[in-house]
């Protein structure tokens, strides 16, 4: 996909995934690095986990301390 076709926020987010390496970007063009995307998509859904988790903790934790007074 051509890059004059992209709007300002859809060229950052391309730059953004050219750097996590699902996209490549070659002579103002864009191609997408299919191989890359399984390793992208686990690795979106672990960052997404984790804070999931972590908010829950943190509820907890707080909880805790309103319940504890």
């Amino acid at each position: 996909m051509p890059l004059r076709d992209l709007t300002d926020d859809e060229r950052d987010c391309a730059r953004s995934l050219a750097k996590a390496g699902v996209l490549t970007i070659e002579r103002n063009e864009c191609y997408v690095r299919s191989a890359e995307l399984p390793v992208f998509q686990r690795k979106r859904v672990r960052l997404a986990l984790s804070g999931g988790v972590i908010a829950l903790i943190l509820a907890l934790v707080v909880a805790v301390l309103i319940l504890h007074r």
